[in-house]
């Protein structure tokens, strides 16, 4: 009964409203503003996304609105903060798709969702330096998907 009431008072068209603000606020120059409405959509669809783990539009608007917070902080020329926001979706997807606790339904959309969080971090690593031993983990990683690829086929 709680969850309901909760859900209802979080509502799907508040997080959209956060994220087109944000994106207004952006594209405008208003870096704050932008910052706090996609850390708030942050926190909204972090909530939903937790209630029911098997909506992948809200899991992928949570991604987004990391990787807009990414986008915010590099243009501002802070790319190690930057780094982390990109680093925060992929970290959760890794701990998800490895979880006992999830159904095996979260676990494919968190390995699957694990191509949509890693693209950009290595992406970041091509416009950016990096330290060493996240270039290793980069690699590995993307040799790990591409195994997986091939098992999946």
């Amino acid at each position: 009964m709680l969850n309901s009431t909760i859900n209802e008072g979080i509502s799907m068209s508040h997080w959209r409203d956060l994220l087109n603000h944000g994106n207004d606020n952006f594209h405008n120059g208003k870096f704050q503003e932008a910052e706090y409405c996609y850390k708030e959509a942050a926190f909204h669809l972090d909530f939903l996304w937790s209630a029911d783990t098997t909506k992948v539009q809200l899991l992928m608007a949570w991604i987004c609105t990391y990787h807009n917070l990414a986008s915010l902080f590099e243009v501002q020329n802070r790319p190690d903060l930057s780094l982390q926001y990109l680093l925060i979706p992929h970290k959760r997807m890794l701990l998800e798709s490895k979880s006992s606790d999830c159904c095996d339904d979260t676990k494919l959309i968190t390995h699957n969702a694990l191509n949509i969080t890693f693209k950009p971090i290595l992406m970041f690593s091509e416009r950016h330096p990096v330290c060493n031993s996240c270039l290793e983990s980069l690699s590995d990683f993307k040799a790990d998907l591409k195994f997986n690829q091939l098992i999946t086929h």
